[in-house]
């Protein structure tokens, strides 16, 4: 069943291609063993905006794609990778919730999850071995690492409120944007689109996913938890130092700066403590400079796309560019 995400028929042109991968999302857990199955089931049946499998699926429509199997069949890699990570991140988190419901982690523990997570990123490589184009391997092994690389310097700048940009960008280019790039690029290479394409096709999903997660950012601290599937604020809960922040300690008086130093200290933050935060995260304009950001980076996104003909796939991808900046979700 199509999700969410295609709302407004923002994926309609890909409508019948993404139930095929709802479909093929269950084959890898199958026949390998029960615990095991029903734990990656749980996580690729998360819904979700399946933003991944339809950045590929309508990248290579928009490349001249007429393959239907094939692109069905990588499409569900990324959703596989994408599912892993989410398991590994609330593992790495302590999240008690993924998408409004008790995460892997809370349901089956930490060493089950953990295997999890790890058996889709396995089958996923398996696939793409199977499907035999190493530049497609290639794409989402590097994405992998690049994964990988985001999540470790998040850890390293655990509640550092002097993170700067550049590493912010570092974080959110390989914990989110990597995996968009990887998707957007397998798209045009299994079109065979040119190489120059391609690579145009990875920067296009790199400014998507950046824009992508900058707006997570500023949920975190506007949205309604109903909304989000998650709780709002839970990224400075678990040490997070995202962009509204990184602006609020860029602008705020001396004594702003220290409230927030202190909360930044403490182990437990009460909804009182948040709601403080949020206020001063208001008060200077936090929210605001990151819809800047992402605008900027959306922008960008889009004029990468004019190197494509008109086709109803490409306008799609115009649209959900524009889906990333207003959504609520």
């Amino acid at each position: 069943m199509v999700t969410s995400g295609t709302q407004d028929g923002l994926f309609s042109v890909i409508a019948a291609e993404l139930n095929a991968v709802e479909d093929r999302l269950q084959g890898p857990t199958q026949e390998s063993g029960a615990l095991l199955s029903v734990v990656a089931s749980y996580a690729l049946g998360s819904g979700g905006k399946r933003i991944r499998p339809a950045l590929l699926l309508l990248t290579a429509r928009a490349c001249g794609s007429d393959q239907t199997g094939r692109i069905v069949t990588l499409a569900s890699v990324a959703e596989m990778m994408h599912a892993a990570t989410l398991v590994h991140d609330d593992i790495v988190d302590h999240s008690a919730k993924r998408r409004g419901r008790p995460s892997a982690a809370a349901l089956w523990g930490s060493d089950v999850s953990v295997l999890a997570g790890d058996f889709l990123f396995s089958r996923a490589i398996q696939i793409l071995v199977a499907d035999g184009d190493i530049r497609i391997l290639q794409a989402f092994a590097d994405a992998t690492v690049a994964m990988i690389e985001g999540e470790v310097l998040q850890l390293q700048l655990f509640r550092d409120l002097k993170i700067g940009d550049a590493d912010y960008l570092r974080i959110v280019s390989g914990k989110t944007a990597a995996l968009m790039s990887a998707a957007a690029r397998a798209g045009a290479l299994v079109a065979a689109a040119p190489v120059a394409t391609a690579e145009a096709m990875g920067t296009f999903g790199l400014n998507l996913g950046i824009g992508f997660q900058l707006v997570d950012d500023a949920l975190d601290y506007t949205a309604r938890e109903e909304r989000l599937g998650k709780p709002v604020g839970s990224d400075f809960r678990e040490g997070k130092i995202t962009y509204p922040l990184i602006h609020l300690m860029r602008t705020a008086s001396v004594e702003d700066r220290i409230a927030v130093e202190d909360l930044a200290r403490r182990e437990h933050i009460s909804d009182e403590e948040l709601a403080q935060l949020r206020g001063l995260v208001e008060r200077y304009g936090g929210v605001p400079a990151t819809l800047r950001l992402v605008d900027e980076y959306l922008a960008r996104a889009r004029a990468v796309l004019e190197i494509l003909p008109p086709s109803p796939a490409c306008h799609s991808l115009l649209r959900l560019a524009n889906f990333i900046r207003e959504r609520d979700w």
